[in-house]
C-alpha cells in the first residue's frame, strides 16, 4: 500500500534548477578609500573585463592578485576588499569570504553596500554551480556549492536546496540543522513563500525524526505570523492529531475544506497533509478541488486516484488510473496505482494483468513532475532505472495548458543508463501539466 502521496516536497526547488545573474565588480558611491599601491595597482589590472574572453579574465585577475598580494596585511579595508574579489573571479570561494570577513571588520558603515555587493556576487557564482552540480546529478559538489553559499549571504532558497539535499542521502539530522540555521539567519524581508518551504522542510524533518513537539512548535511559530497559511496550518493539524488533539485537529481540517479561495497548488498541500493523517475521505475531496482547478496536474491525478482508493471507492477513479498510464506509460506509480484500483474494485484478472505489464517495461520511471519556475520558465525532473533499454534513447514530451491543447513539444535525448533528466523549457502560455510518450532510439 502507498502509504503517502507525493508533493514534491523532498526535491531540490525548482528555482534552484535556474541560474541567477550576478551584480558587476564594486558599486556605490558614497564611500572612499584612503589610497593603496597595491590596491591602485590590483584594481587597474581588472578594468574594462566586460568584454574580454575567459582567458583574457584569468589573466587579469592572476595579475591583480599578484599585485594586492603584497600588501594583504594592510588595514586599509579595499585591500581585503579587492582580495575577495579576485579570489571569487578565480573561483576560490572560501578565501573569497574569508576576505569579506576581514572586510566587515576593517571597513566603516558607510562602505557595508561594497562588501555586500562582493558577498551577492560570491552567493550568486556559488548559486549557480549547484545549480549546475544537481543538474549533473553531481549531488556532492551540490551539497558543497550551497553551503558555502551559505557563508557568503544567508538566503533561504541555498539553505532550503541545502538540505533537501542532505536529507536525500539520509543525513536528516544534518538537514535539521540547515533549516535551524535557515530560520536563525538574519534575513530580512525574507519572501513568505520561501519562509513557508523552510518551515515545511523542518517540520517534515522532525516529524520523521518522531520529534513531534518540535514540529508543532515550529508550525505554531510561523502560524503566529502568518495564521492564513493553509499549508503550514494542514501540517500542524496533522501534529495535533498525533499528539491526541483530535478536536482540534479535526476544527482546521474542517474549516480548511469550506475555503473556496485555495489555488489548484494549496489543494494539493491539503490533500496531502490530510492523506498522510490518515483523513483518505477528505484528503480525496481536496485533491478533487485541486483537479477542479487544473485536470492536467499529474501530482492531483496521482493523488486523487491514491487517496480514493484508500478511501474505498477504488471504482470512479479506475479510468483516471488508466489515463495515467497512458500519459506516463513509464512511471511506476501510474501502473501501482491502476493495478490497486482494479484489485480493490475487485477486478483481480485485470490487475494481474496490470501488475505484469509493469513489469514488461523497458525502463520505470521512480519521479516525473514538472515545477513552475519564475518569467514562464518550467523545470521538468525524471527519474528512472533501466530495465531493456539500453544506449541511447530519445522521450518525447507534450506540454498542455489549461484548457488541454497541446502548446509545445520537445523530444529530449538521454542515455538508458543515465538515472536522471532534468531540463528547462519556456513558455509564453501558461503550461498546466505535462506528458510523455513511449522511447525511441
Amino acid at each position: 500500500m502507498l502509504n503517502t502521496v507525493r508533493t514534491g516536497a523532498r526535491t531540490v526547488a525548482a528555482a534552484a534548477l535556474a541560474s541567477i545573474v550576478a551584480t558587476p565588480g564594486l558599486v556605490g558611491q558614497e564611500c572612499q578609500f584612503d589610497p593603496n599601491p597595491a590596491a591602485s595597482t590590483a584594481s587597474e589590472a581588472i578594468q574594462d573585463l566586460a568584454e574580454a574572453t575567459a582567458a583574457d579574465s584569468l589573466a587579469a585577475f592572476t595579475a591583480a592578485w599578484e599585485a594586492i598580494s603584497a600588501d594583504l596585511g594592510s588595514d586599509n579595508p579595499v585591500v581585503p576588499l579587492l582580495a575577495a574579489q579576485i579570489q571569487i573571479a578565480l573561483g576560490n570561494f572560501a578565501e573569497g569570504v574569508g576576505f569579506l570577513d576581514r572586510y566587515d571588520e576593517l571597513s566603516p558603515p558607510e562602505c557595508a553596500e561594497h562588501g555586500d555587493a562582493q558577498r551577492y556576487n560570491g552567493w550568486v557564482r556559488l548559486y549557480n554551480a549547484g545549480v549546475s552540480a544537481y543538474s549533473a546529478s553531481e549531488n556532492e559538489a551540490a551539497l558543497e556549492a550551497f553551503m558555502l553559499a551559505n557563508e557568503f549571504r544567508p538566503d533561504l532558497r541555498s539553505y532550503s536546496n541545502a538540505a533537501l539535499l542532505q536529507a536525500s542521502t539520509g543525513d536528516n539530522a544534518g538537514a535539521i540543522e540547515t533549516y535551524r540555521a535557515a530560520l536563525a539567519a538574519d534575513i530580512p524581508d525574507a519572501d513568505p513563500e520561501q519562509l513557508r518551504n523552510t518551515v515545511r522542510g523542518l517540520g517534515d524533518m522532525l516529524m520523521d525524526e518522531g520529534r513531534d513537539e518540535e514540529a508543532a512548535e515550529t508550525y505554531g511559530s510561523f502560524l503566529a505570523t502568518y495564521p492564513d497559511d493553509v499549508v503550514i496550518k494542514i501540517r500542524y493539524a496533522g501534529v495535533l492529531a498525533d499528539q491526541g488533539r483530535g478536536d482540534e485537529a479535526t476544527a482546521i481540517y474542517a474549516e480548511t475544506l469550506e475555503r473556496t479561495d485555495l489555488s489548484y497548488q494549496q489543494w494539493i498541500e491539503v490533500g496531502a497533509g490530510l492523506y498522510n493523517a490518515q483523513n483518505y475521505d477528505d484528503a480525496a475531496a481536496a485533491f478533487g478541488k485541486s483537479r477542479e482547478g487544473n485536470p492536467y496536474n499529474k501530482e492531483a491525478m496521482e493523488n486523487f486516484v491514491n487517496a480514493s482508493i484508500q478511501a474505498g471507492r477504488p471504482g470512479p477513479v479506475i479510468a483516471l488510473a488508466d489515463t495515467l498510464t497512458t500519459w506516463y506509460p513509464y512511471d511506476q506509480l501510474a501502473h501501482q496505482l491502476r493495478a490497486q484500483s482494479l484489485g480493490r474494485a475487485d477486478m483481480n484478472d485485470e490487475a494481474m494483468a496490470a501488475m505484469a505489464e509493469e513489469e514488461q517495461l523497458p525502463l520505470s520511471f521512480t519521479f516525473a513532475q514538472m515545477a513552475a519556475a519564475p518569467d514562464g520558465r518550467y523545470i521538468v525532473q525524471i527519474s528512472f532505472t533501466t530495465r531493456t533499454a539500453s544506449g541511447t534513447i530519445q522521450i518525447p514530451f507534450e506540454f498542455v495548458d489549461i484548457t488541454g491543447a497541446v502548446v509545445m513539444t520537445e523530444t529530449r535525448t538521454t542515455e538508458a543508463d543515465a538515472g536522471n533528466l532534468v531540463f528547462e523549457i519556456q513558455s509564453d502560455v501558461p503550461l498546466a501539466g505535462f506528458r510523455y510518450g513511449t522511447i525511441g532510439g
